[in-house]
Order: C-alpha cells, then structure tokens, then sequence
C-alpha cells in the first residue's frame, strides 16, 4: 500500500531530492514511498525526521509517543 503520507509531506520535492538529502539510492526511497518495502529503525528515524513527524506517523498513520523524533 502506498505510504500517502510520504507522498504529501514531499510536496513539491522529487523523489530524487528527498533521497539525495537523506542518504539514500532514489530507488529505496520510491519503494518505500510505494510500499514495497519496509525500511529499517535508522532509516524510519531518518524518514522521520526529515518530515518532522513521529515515526508512528509516518509508517502507521498514527500519533506516537515513544518514537517521537526532535527536527534534526
């Protein structure tokens, strides 16, 4: 399933740019974004961050509290 989250908080940056910030092959990041793959811990606190969401936010669509990341 799509992570329709991902898609909106990208807004008007390509799928290349949000890779290229994190760290990441644009690849990875478009089968994340596709759901067709499930990135790692680091990885959804990478994610995370850089949208300024929790990680339960972004990957379950729900407010967190444990994961709950700080703007890098």
């Amino acid at each position: 399933m799509k992570n329709v989250k991902m898609v909106l908080l990208r807004g008007d940056r390509s799928q290349k740019q949000v890779a290229d910030e994190i760290g990441i092959p644009v690849s990875t990041y478009a089968m994340i974004e596709a759901g067709h793959r499930f990135p790692r811990k680091e990885l959804q606190l990478k994610l995370a961050r850089y949208f300024g969401v929790t990680v339960d936010e972004l990957f379950f669509g729900e407010k967190g509290h444990e994961t709950r990341t700080k703007p890098a």
